[in-house]
């Protein structure tokens, strides 16, 4: 989970440094394209990851089409927009599956309640508000905060220390 949660923090940041109008979009997407294939495998070929499988394998298609949309602004449209929803509502139904697993919010239940915000601002900004260029820069910014936290959550459990 660990590795998984660096992976998506990593996709995240850049990705939203990238929404936020800092960097040009084919930079962007050679580190955004490299993260989600990694993580697509991770998802694909962890068998402990397997409850959390839906939630890292929507967040890999996810970071394919958030590489698509950076390298070509033409996909930035309703379409990844609809993907965006997918991935939060795989993060919601991973929300539920850790609180259903231990009774209690962990912080792998954080982190996808952390995703599910940035999926739906995300569908919120490509399928309802596409032309407003001030909200999308504003969901890139906190798509960076939240990619920022997702990394370090990730390094805090592989070191043995925990947010909650």
């Amino acid at each position: 989970m660990e590795l998984a949660f660096v992976l998506l923090g990593s996709i995240l940041v850049t990705y939203g440094w990238y929404w936020g109008g800092v960097t040009e979009a084919r930079t962007s997407a050679y580190a955004m394209g490299t993260g989600s294939v990694l993580l697509g495998l991770f998802a694909a070929f962890n068998p402990a990851a397997v409850p959390a499988w839906s939630l890292f394998a929507i967040g890999s298609i996810f970071g394919i089409l958030a590489t698509a949309n950076a390298w070509n602004e033409s996909t930035q449209d309703r379409t990844y927009g609809l993907f965006a929803l997918f991935f939060a509502f795989a993060a919601l139904l991973g929300v539920a599956a850790d609180n259903e697993a231990f009774g209690e919010m962990t912080d792998y239940g954080l982190g996808a309640l952390v995703l599910a915000v940035v999926g739906t601002l995300h569908f919120i900004s490509a399928a309802l508000v596409a032309s407003n260029k001030g909200f999308k820069a504003f969901v890139g910014w906190i798509t960076l905060g939240a990619g920022a936290f997702l990394a370090f959550l990730g390094f805090a459990s592989s070191i043995g220390s925990s947010i909650l």
